[in-house]
């Protein structure tokens, strides 16, 4: 009698194992999921906003104002709250210079060459120097207005990312010395073909004893994370 019911047993368990093997490829096997395409992208100059500026007037009002950002240092505050503020008119090149590094890490992107684009900029700034009679500083302001878009069908690319800082600065305490970078900047994905936004984020951060290069590292490195991640479910 335990004969026969172990070798029943050994049937059924035998059955059972052809069955699910039978039906491993309809619930174990899953079609992995193509990587992306290629995708030329092209990483522009980020534009940067004008900064404002605190002074006290006759009556000693504070009166703001609005200058380029140039490299410089500021005084802003006044007392145990002033602070050194400093700022770099190279800071929309740094900016892009970053996230084009974080961009290449992504296997699908195909980044264009920074380089090549600089001396894209260059012959575009001499040609709007030479055509308004002006000078480098403020060729090289007009270069911001120029259509992105245009931009990335002259360099041939699909996409282009597109950066606009508010604020980029470094503040350091008069008085106790710490510091902190400060930054505020919106990065947006332009399709070329169609010109139409597909992706953007906006940043806004004070980040203490952190210079304002590596605020902006910490960005563009979410940022790609993000931008993977976007492309990638399309």
């Amino acid at each position: 009698m335990g004969n026969r019911k172990s070798v029943l047993l050994l049937i059924i368990l035998s059955v059972w194992c052809v069955g699910a093997l039978s039906a491993w490829p309809l619930f174990g096997s899953k079609k992995l999921a193509s990587p992306p395409k290629e995708i030329s992208i092209a990483v522009l100059d980020f534009s940067v906003a004008p900064r404002i500026v605190e002074r006290r007037d006759e009556r000693r009002r504070l009166v703001h104002s609005e200058k380029p950002v140039q490299t410089e240092k500021d005084v802003r505050g006044w007392w145990f709250g002033s602070n050194d503020v400093y700022y770099n008119e190279n800071i929309g090149r740094i900016a892009a210079d970053i996230f084009d590094e974080e961009l290449r890490k992504v296997d699908f992107f195909k980044v264009y060459s920074r380089q090549d684009l600089r001396l894209f900029y260059a012959e575009k700034k001499e040609t709007i120097r030479k055509k308004l009679n002006t000078d480098e500083r403020t060729a090289a302001r007009s270069l911001e207005k120029l259509d992105p878009i245009a931009i990335g069908r002259a360099l041939g690319v699909e996409k282009v990312v597109v950066g606009r800082i508010c604020d980029a600065e470094l503040r350091k305490n008069r008085t106790f010395g710490p510091f902190a970078s400060v930054t505020s900047f919106n990065v947006t994905v332009y399709d070329t073909k169609t010109g139409a936004a597909e992706f953007s984020k906006s940043y806004a951060s004070h980040d203490n004893f952190t210079s304002v290069y590596l605020n902006f590292e910490k960005r563009a490195k979410k940022f790609a994370r993000e931008l993977q991640r976007f492309y990638a479910q399309q």
